[in-house]
């Protein structure tokens, strides 16, 4: 009823920990972004449950969470993190929470404890509309972290793969709700999220300079696709003359290399993303090598 698809880039000791975490009935589809054929042998020869797919390239979140999905030959499936701890059967209370209320949903997500300042859920505009409630779910705008999609409900309106990283749910979200789909979180079913610790501790400063590349790319992505240019603009302004200036600074200030590097990368993500430039930007090519196939 359910398959699992768990998004990886070097995660090996998250991963095995994810596994333990989940019942041996369910199969579990694990999108290995890192090409890593020894992490593959070991944990397909350990687990009969998993399989674990290598990509011909880092695909990003988008592209591989797509191909789990189509991968996965259950009208269900649960789409989560290395970094997202499961609670207490949580996949086994989510596939007894759907048989339970067998209404129309398009993805229902577990409350996450792990962060006690943000939600991974939200909605966007309470006076506007009252939402679906009752003891075991709650409707909402987004949801992040964790998904557990009804296939059938989103059907032509998967991850956007142009997004390699960020802004991803919020894009998903948005277009479910554009297609009158439902999201809902559950209310009695919990994960916990680490935080930024998906991959090992080694890839550290190739996954910062990742995340600041990225997340300004997608952000004015996100807003350019969604409210038009000139919207898009108005918002990403003031962070670019913010991150132009913290640059110099940095630079008269004769700071750390590798800060001023960090600051540079927040700066060229946002300019690839103002001149329309795809999400390029890979860290990790040329510093993997030893561990790719």
């Amino acid at each position: 009823m359910i398959t699992i698809v768990i998004i990886s880039f070097y995660s090996d000791k998250k991963i095995k920990d994810r596994i333990s975490e989940i019942d041996k009935k369910y199969k579990i589809i694990i999108i290995e972004n890192s090409r890593n054929i020894d992490f593959k042998k070991e944990v397909e020869l350990k687990y009969s449950n998993v399989k674990v797919i290598l990509p011909d390239q880092n695909l990003g979140w988008g592209k591989a969470a797509n191909q789990g999905i189509k991968l996965a030959r259950t009208d269900y499936v649960f789409l989560t993190q290395p970094d997202v701890k499961l609670i207490k059967n949580c996949v086994n209370k989510l596939e007894k929470l759907i048989l339970k209320i067998r209404s129309e949903f398009s993805v229902i997500t577990p409350i996450d404890v792990g962060n006690k300042i943000f939600k991974n859920y939200g909605i966007l505009n309470k006076k506007k509309r009252l939402l679906y409630e009752d003891s075991d779910i709650k409707e909402v705008d987004f949801v992040d972290l964790t998904w557990l999609i009804n296939k059938k409900k989103v059907p032509n309106y998967f991850w956007d793969e142009k997004i390699f990283l960020y802004f991803e749910f919020c894009d998903f979200s948005k277009r479910i709700r554009e297609n009158n789909g439902k999201i809902f979180i559950a209310k009695k079913i919990f994960t916990s999220h680490i935080g930024s610790a998906s991959h090992e501790k080694e890839f550290e400063t190739f996954s910062r300079l990742n995340r600041n590349w990225h997340y300004n790319w997608s952000r004015f992505y996100f807003f350019r696709k969604h409210f038009g240019y000139f919207f898009a603009i108005k918002k990403i302004f003031p962070i670019f003359i913010k991150l132009v200036y913290k640059l110099v600074l940095s630079i008269l200030r004769l700071n750390n290399s590798q800060d001023i590097k960090f600051i540079y990368k927040e700066l060229e993500g946002l300019t690839c993303s103002l001149l329309g430039f795809s999400s390029f930007y890979r860290p990790y090519k040329e510093n993997t090598l030893k561990k790719i196939i």
